[in-house]
């Protein structure tokens, strides 16, 4: 299909958004390159696949598929609201969290409005801050770690959001408890801090902040969290968020009605109440590193210490010449003909990292046996 000029129709800033690039589907992998086996380690999603109790409650959920879904998500707010012993009214759900991201942008950014972003955060936030002709007020993450001072000080008078991916996609960073508190104590009350927390499910418990205090404390702070990670319901796009009641209500206001579907909401509720599926993902996951760390060792690879359920990887082995880089996007190519599909990060200026998911055991040795041939 020939490549097609935007519309000169469209709004101006629209022509200057780098569109987000998705993981390559597993079928559209196997029919580019004929291949008959291709494991996908792009999108951080759970190998171990939906929860059994979710995957029955979808099955008994399919006759009602000629109804609309429940707009206000009435049974799966009631559950979250019992999870986190919070009122209802805190909880608006969203069409994964990236839904919400736009919301937010939606409800509280006009025209020139700021949002302090990390320069190696989740590229959602600056797309859609783009959409609504915001300004991007950009943080230096030295090392890819957050910088709690580097956030605060690029603040000013326009600064509406701060958006916090805890832990970070794709560096998998983050910031840590006592980090957190100086960020918030200084933060004015009139920004609404987001605090992304996607992969919190595998979070370490001892080092991991307490945002949810500062909502109950009635902080403007708005906290994402979604079921497409650890609870392996990523083809059903369902997030939410726990905000303060008036911030929920704003974002109900531009929310769609019926923006979560069916069985997204019975699946939600039956994967809250699986907690050994959760154990389950969450041992593997840890096991999935610990495997990872080793062999990029074993392969003179630098890597960032991860967080979450990914790990971000430069792909030149130490001591190769600098003058001639090994570039992530090649590494990628390499992998996808050999059926293995990942991330590269030229899109957020690491032209030399790929980014990679933890999977099954034999799906994570057959990465490393494809990537050492790639990378020589």
């Amino acid at each position: 299909m020939p490549y097609t000029e935007i519309s000169p129709l469209a709004r101006p800033i629209i022509s200057q958004i780098v569109p987000y690039e998705p993981g390559k589907p597993i079928s559209e992998v196997q029919r580019e390159y004929r291949l008959d086996n291709v494991i996908k380690l792009a999108s951080n999603e759970n190998p171990l696949g939906p929860s059994p109790k979710a995957l029955e409650a979808i099955k008994n959920a399919l006759p009602d598929l000629k109804f609309y879904p429940d707009g206000a998500g009435y049974y799966l707010r009631r559950k979250i609201s019992e999870r986190f012993n919070i009122p209802d009214n805190m909880i608006v759900l969203g069409n994964g969290s990236s839904e919400l991201i736009e919301l937010i942008c939606e409800a509280f950014i006009s025209p020139g409005d700021g949002a302090v972003i990390g320069i190696y955060e989740y590229f959602k936030y600056r797309i859609t801050m783009q959409i609504m002709n915001g300004l991007i007020q950009w943080a230096a993450m030295p090392g890819l770690n957050y910088d709690p001072q580097a956030l605060y000080f690029k603040g000013d008078d326009r600064t509406k959001l701060i958006f916090i991916a805890n832990p970070n996609n794709p560096t998998g960073t983050m910031l840590t408890i006592d980090e957190t508190d100086w960020l918030m104590e200084r933060i004015p009350l009139n920004v609404i801090t987001v605090f992304d927390e996607a992969y919190w499910e595998y979070r370490n418990i001892d080092l991991y902040p307490n945002t949810l205090q500062y909502v109950k404390d009635g902080r403007n702070v708005v906290i994402l969290r979604t079921f497409s990670k650890i609870y392996g319901l990523a083809g059903l796009r369902i997030g939410y968020a726990i905000t303060t009641p008036e911030i929920a209500k704003a974002l109900n206001t531009v929310r769609e009605v019926f923006n979560v579907n069916s069985l997204g909401q019975v699946a939600a509720i039956a994967a809250l109440e699986d907690a050994d599926y959760i154990a389950k993902g969450r041992q593997m996951n840890a096991d999935g590193k610990r495997f990872f760390y080793k062999e990029l060792n074993r392969l003179g690879l630098e890597y960032v210490p991860s967080k979450a359920n990914f790990v971000l990887i430069k792909v030149n082995p130490r001591g190769r010449s600098a003058a001639n880089p090994l570039l992530g996007r090649e590494v990628f190519q390499q992998l996808l003909k050999r059926g293995v599909v990942v991330r590269p990060m030229d899109g957020y200026g690491l032209k030399e990292y790929i980014r990679v998911s933890i999977a099954l055991p034999d799906e994570n040795e057959i990465f490393f046996d494809e990537l050492e041939l790639v990378i020589g």
